[in-house]
């Protein structure tokens, strides 16, 4: 009976498999792919990844949130406290507490309190500057993905680059391993070049899996900048694009600054919110909360009248209470803390420009070196190499050494080249001048 059961259970699992299978597949299919996943999966384009990334990121997002929640806290800040209703009840007697027409008076009434004078345009105005440095931090993170996207789009370039660059050496290994054998047939080559020769081609194939693994990892980086899943497909990426100016105008770009560096301008907006705090303690200190009201009255136990009003005004004594004091000195300490942050991010931001500029200059140069001179000589070093060996003269270990040559310059052009991209999205997050449009004029593929 129990193998019944099982076999019973059995089958129409089976069945429900087979039933629901083919909506499970019309529900994977029915995900429609975007005019951006079409695009993506053939070709990527740095531009495409920025214009994703900076509409979709979260965390963007989320900072773009907390500015609107700002904005809605500095409308808050200006208004009044909130009218409050009051209810009282005088000489209701004891013996009958429900006797309400037996009652004194009844009062309904309304009240009001006003803060000190200045005190609600100070807060007003710490709430507007609070709103603008929150703006300013979201545009310090747009920033910041920008440079983010640029420097994976770079990494996931070079990845690619040196992937092709070893499975095209991987194909000429193979050409020159047949070479070798062929040579040690006739006589012209030995048994140990075409070991060395199959030694390095194992070698190359190591290092094919260990840059699809890189490949890998860029691709989930950039898919994970663009709030995609990590596997998501991503074709081939598009070249390579670089600015490298012979001459950077760092005045300029230092004059400019302060315009260009949202971090400078969100420290501008503390000081000044710092100040408007500043302000709204001193009013506390030196002027004070009123309250004013207004009630009707219900007189139940006069015969000669019933209805009544009553008004009244409260105010608070600031001037009694040395709390409002520290309050203040708080407010101007923080003013001062907030001045001196402000004087460290102009350092620091004038510092970054400085130390971009400088390795945009490295970069640069070390790029001409490697596609000007050391590829050409790498080149000509292996074309010789290579000739001599076919003809049967030379061994493997020199061509080994000239084909290690010639794959490692072509790296280091990579490279250089993906260092240069880098570096250049540094510099302009640095001047504050990155935007999302393409990195600048083209460079050539390796």
């Amino acid at each position: 009976m129990k193998l019944l059961a099982s076999s019973s259970c059995l089958a129409l699992s089976l069945l429900l498999t087979l039933l629901l299978a083919p909506a499970v597949a019309v529900a994977a299919e029915a995900v429609p792919l975007t005019s951006d996943d079409t695009e993506l999966a053939r070709s990527v384009r740095v531009e495409t990844v920025l214009r994703i990334a900076l509409a979709r990121n979260p965390a963007l997002a989320e900072q773009r949130a907390r500015a609107r929640a700002a904005v809605a806290r500095g409308r808050a800040a200006s208004r009044l406290p909130d009218l409050e209703a009051k209810y009282e009840q005088w000489g209701v007697p004891l013996a009958r507490p429900a006797a309400l027409d037996q009652a004194n008076t009844l009062m309904v009434g309304v009240r009001q309190s006003l803060p000190p004078w200045g005190a609600l345009a100070a807060r007003e105005r710490a709430a507007a500057e609070e709103a603008a440095s929150a703006d300013g931090m979201t545009q310090v993170r747009r920033q910041e993905i920008a440079v983010q996207v640029r420097r994976a789009f770079a990494a996931y370039y070079g990845a690619d680059q040196e992937l092709r660059l070893h499975l095209e050496h991987v194909g000429l290994m193979s050409r020159v391993l047949e070479l070798g054998r062929l040579n040690q047939r006739t006589g012209h080559g030995t048994l140990t070049d075409v070991l060395r020769l199959e030694l390095e081609l194992t070698r190359l194939h190591t290092e094919v899996a260990r840059l699809e693994q890189q490949q890998r990892s860029a691709r989930a980086l950039l898919n994970t900048l663009m709030d995609r899943a990590p596997d998501a497909a991503l074709g081939p990426p598009e070249e390579l694009a670089v600015v490298a100016p012979a001459r950077l105008d760092l005045a300029t770009l230092e004059r400019d600054l302060d315009g260009n560096r949202p971090e400078i301008a969100a420290a501008t907006h503390a000081v000044r919110r710092g100040e408007a705090l500043r302000d709204d303690a001193r009013a506390g200190a030196r002027f004070p909360n009123v309250m004013v009201g207004l009630d009707y009255w219900y007189m139940p136990a006069f015969p000669d009248f019933h209805h009544a009003y009553g008004a009244m005004v409260g105010i608070n004594l600031p001037w009694l209470s040395p709390r409002h004091r520290d309050e203040e000195r708080e407010a101007e300490a923080m003013v001062e803390a907030e001045r001196h942050a402000l004087a460290a991010t102009r350092n620091t931001v004038r510092y970054e420009l400085r130390d971009a500029a400088a390795r945009v200059e490295s970069a640069r140069q070390s790029f001409t070196i490697v596609d000007q001179d050391l590829l050409a000589q790498a080149k000509r070093s292996v074309d010789a190499t290579q000739s001599a060996y076919a003809a049967g003269q030379g061994d493997a270990a020199g061509l080994l050494d000239a084909l290690r040559t010639y794959l490692q310059v072509r790296i280091e052009r990579v490279h250089a080249l993906t260092d240069l991209a880098s570096s250049q999205a540094d510099l302009q997050r640095a001047a504050g001048t990155l935007a999302a449009g393409a990195i600048g004029e083209k460079g050539a593929r390796p």
